[in-house]
């Protein structure tokens, strides 16, 4: 979205008010595409709302909701000077806790230096979107995984297949045959052709007693914080000569 997108709307102080902007709302959000943020929205919606139908001091009283940069903005202004109070009513007080459900809901809130607009935000998440890539393997013949990677593209793929080789070779005090060598050096062409037509490339190869297998397919990552190895793509990542 490359400009806000919001919505004013004017009306009378009865309580009816509370639902139909709620349902009003739900229906921009969800035209926005950010309905996960819905039922927090409704929440923050209802007691804005109540709060100027029961409390405003004009006829009628303004209501908004924004979106811009991954962040929504309720807005009520009623026409009521002075800074909303949060109060901390105790358990057996059946009311008094809205403006302590906004200030524990929303990302952050205020009024204008009248009082008579309130307002409260709540950030959105970006979406997430999948990333092509290449998932990478060294693995035992057995199945036994040696070493793993997340590459972005199939000459990277391939760079990181000629690092590990030796890498896993010294681990084990094998001598790595020599045409394996110049395979993986000169003779990249194949697989790496394999993996930009979108297929998989397998290659078993053996170092003495010791069988391995390398094996690359393309693949979408969903981009997470965390996981051993990381399950997604890096923004930037190392090149490798």
């Amino acid at each position: 979205m490359d400009q806000p997108a919001r919505f004013v709307i004017s009306c009378t102080r009865t309580p009816e008010r509370v639902r139909q902007l709620r349902r009003i709302s739900t229906a921009h959000l969800r035209l926005w595409e950010i309905g996960s943020c819905v039922d927090t929205a409704n929440l923050l919606i209802s007691e804005l709302v109540t709060n100027a139908v029961r409390y405003g001091e004009t006829e009628n009283f303004s209501f908004s909701v924004s979106y811009w940069r991954g962040e929504v903005r309720v807005e009520v202004t009623d026409g009521t000077p002075g800074r909303p109070q949060v109060k901390r009513p105790t358990a057996d007080e059946e009311s008094g806790r809205g403006m302590l459900i906004v200030e524990a809901l929303a990302e952050d809130w205020g009024s204008s230096e009248d009082g008579t607009l309130t307002w409260c935000t709540i950030a959105v998440p970006e979406p997430v979107v999948p990333k092509s890539g290449f998932w990478c393997e060294w693995r035992q013949e057995d199945g036994k995984p040696l070493v793993l990677a997340a590459l972005p593209t199939p000459d990277r793929a391939m760079r990181w297949a000629r690092i590990q080789m030796p890498v896993i070779a010294s681990a084990i005090n094998a001598s790595v045959v020599g045409h394996v060598w110049d395979w993986l050096s000169d003779g990249w062409r194949e697989p790496a052709e394999a993996l930009k037509n979108g297929e998989e490339f397998t290659l078993p190869l053996s170092a003495g007693p010791y069988k391995f297998v390398w094996h690359a397919r393309p693949v979408r990552f969903v981009p997470v914080v965390s996981g051993s190895p990381l399950p997604h793509l890096a923004e930037e990542g190392p090149e490798w000569d």
